[in-house]
């Protein structure tokens, strides 16, 4: 996906910096709809910094989770989560963006949870957003 969107993040000027772990445990699950999940916080963190000054930079992340699942975060600079909206961003058809669907975030949680895992949003301290999703390794989703 950080090769499939390099063209996007240069047009505005975002840097994209991956920090992947190695030594992670293999996850079962359906790459092409896993993909999608990580295009779309992609895209949404490069939007989200479209009109932003200063440092544009699209961190994707992903390590070892507390109970050893496969944990992905995306993390970018840009103008963070709208407090008023905070809980609402999963729901379907809520939109903060001006030619938005409303259903990236939607689809993407309904992705991640049918493998198993969990998907969630937190504001960065320093500004910008954090997107995380975590994924049982293949022995947990076996279990």
């Amino acid at each position: 996906m950080i090769l499939l969107l390099h063209s996007e993040a240069m047009k505005f000027r975002v840097s994209v910096r991956p920090e992947l772990a190695a030594d992670l445990p293999e996850v079962l699950g359906d790459r092409v709809q896993l993909q999608q999940v990580l295009m779309n916080l992609m895209m949404n963190g490069i939007d989200a910094m479209k009109d932003v000054d200063g440092t544009r930079e699209l961190t994707v992340q992903s390590q070892r989770g507390e109970n050893g699942e496969v944990l992905v975060s995306v993390s970018d600079t840009g103008v963070g989560l709208p407090p008023q909206h905070e809980d609402k961003i999963f729901n379907a058809f809520f939109t903060t963006k001006t030619h938005g669907t409303g259903v990236g975030l939607r689809i993407s949680r309904s992705i991640v949870e049918s493998h198993g895992g969990r998907l969630w949003a937190a504001d960065n301290p320093t500004g910008g957003a954090t997107f995380q999703f975590s994924l049982p390794a293949t022995a947990a989703a076996h279990a």
